[in-house]
């Protein structure tokens, strides 16, 4: 029987002199690229190169660390707090397919890439010690006690790119990113699945970084990135604790502070409006699991640079976003836009001394959204500060009638304005027309079944009364 290097040996000049083929016909360029790379061991083949790291399975590379110069950092975006990086487009992208080391655990291979940034050349993440003195203010905001001494410098930050968007049992995590802080750079890891068999490396090195750092962060992560994570633990017999961590999710964060400012919260509109950061050809979240699978017949690597320089862009941002909402928390007025969000926040979690400060903070700067101001009318009411929550509540009546809106019309500040009139000033009539104005509005988006028909009734019931109490002018008790 002859030996695997006398095959290797033939298939390799056959590949040479074009006489090799596949069901009679020539082989494709693609296949040809597939064979020669096993033929060549990497990095399609289970040869461990020259200078590969962790034999023992701890991940640590040996010295000298291999990384320093192989793999520069993607051209990732301009920005106006990126000192020396361009925008990367199509024609800019690095032609040389998939490099990378070969990562050896004790559950096995998976191809590693990784890069250091300097920590000055990303937004927000140059004073990360200052950061981390609002820990204590997010934890309490966010109801997480566990993450009271986070430490950006301490963290793992983490995305993942998979082979479907709905999660479970047959989804995989082909690529995962993880980043980390280390001295004045923050180094970034991708581990990739060149096929299924390779999982167990990939998820051996993940909880191995996990345990190392401690508190999680992600963008969608309590959701999505760690349950699936875990699932896929669980699938190679691997302890399923990463739900168990620390984790600073920061999807649920960016909504309760700017939800409804931005056209929504993705993270690509985060970098643009918080850190001033612009993304140019990136490729779209639909797209990547069909390139994998592509990949995966194929063999052809090019077209997953875009994966990898999309997942790299991802977890540099979530360091960027952390300090930001750090600094955040320690100093509010740094944003206003943000004000608002952290006053109801605060509200929330019963500070209501806080949140009346910062509702007003971003009202006199023009920053409160129109959810703002109602949590303000609110705060004011509960104060017994009347006078003030009718202002809020005119000039919320006031904003709703210019929009012209009927849908998701709010009757809140017309029934509220109503009642102080009523209540407070005995002014029936003008009551009356706020009530009757509500009405309208609600007819012009149309009385059907359910809160809106309920709300319309109230209004009528209302509308009644105020009309008995005129005419026979006396004030009666609601």
């Amino acid at each position: 029987m002859k030996g695997e290097g006398d095959i290797r040996d033939r298939l390799a000049k056959a590949l040479e002199r074009g006489t090799l083929k596949s069901a009679g016909s020539e082989l494709s360029p693609a296949m040809r690229k597939k064979l020669e790379r096993a033929l060549a061991g990497t990095p399609h083949g289970r040869r461990a190169p020259p200078g590969a790291i962790d034999p023992a399975g701890d991940g640590v590379p040996a010295a000298p660390d291999p990384f320093q110069a192989d793999f520069p950092p993607p051209r990732i975006y301009r920005a106006n707090l990126l000192s020396d990086v361009a925008a990367f487009s199509t024609h800019n992208r690095r032609r040389d397919g998939l490099t990378g080391r070969e990562l050896t655990t004790s559950a096995g291979n998976v191809l590693q890439r990784r890069w250091r940034v300097p920590l000055s050349e990303l937004a927000s993440a140059a004073d990360l010690a200052g950061a981390s003195e609002g820990a204590g203010v997010l934890a309490e905001l966010m109801d997480q006690p566990p993450l009271t001494g986070l430490d950006p410098r301490q963290a793992l930050y983490l995305d993942t790119e998979t082979t479907g968007l709905a999660g479970g049992t047959g989804t995989y995590v082909f690529l995962l990113g993880m980043g980390w802080v280390e001295k004045d750079a923050f180094v970034v890891e991708q581990l990739f699945l060149r096929d299924f068999a390779e999982e167990a490396a990939l998820l051996h090195r993940a909880r191995q970084l996990a345990d190392r750092h401690g508190t999680l962060v992600t963008f969608n992560g309590q959701r999505y990135d760690v349950p699936l994570l875990d699932t896929r633990l669980v699938m190679n017999r691997q302890l399923p604790d990463l739900r168990e961590r620390p984790h600073l999710d920061l999807l649920p964060l960016s909504r309760r502070l700017y939800g409804g400012r931005f056209d929504d919260c993705r993270l690509q509109t985060l970098e643009k409006e918080l850190l001033g950061q612009h993304r140019f050809g990136d490729i779209p979240g639909f797209e990547i699991p069909g390139l994998y699978f592509r990949y995966l017949s194929d063999g052809d690597s090019e077209p997953l640079v875009p994966i990898f320089e999309h997942n790299f862009l991802d977890v540099v941002t979530l360091l960027s976003l952390t300090a930001h909402f750090l600094h955040l928390c320690r100093q509010p007025t740094r944003d206003p836009r943000a004000l608002g969000g952290l006053g109801r926040l605060h509200e929330k979690r019963g500070n209501r001394e806080q949140a009346l400060e910062l509702l007003e903070a971003a009202h006199a700067q023009r920053a409160a959204t129109y959810r703002d101001l109602r949590e303000l009318g609110f705060l004011y009411k509960r104060q017994g500060e009347h006078a003030k929550a009718f202002g809020v509540w005119e000039m919320l009546v006031a904003r709703q009638q210019r929009s012209g809106r009927t849908l998701g019309f709010d009757v809140t500040p017309f029934i509220e304005a109503a009642k102080h009139l009523e209540h407070r000033e005995g002014a029936f009539g003008k009551a009356l027309g706020y009530t009757q104005a509500a009405l309208r509005a609600l007819g012009a988006a149309g009385s059907e079944p359910g809160p809106a028909a309920a709300q319309h009734r109230r209004l009528e019931h209302r509308a009644q009364r105020l009309e008995r109490r005129l005419q026979t002018g006396r004030k009666d008790a609601a």
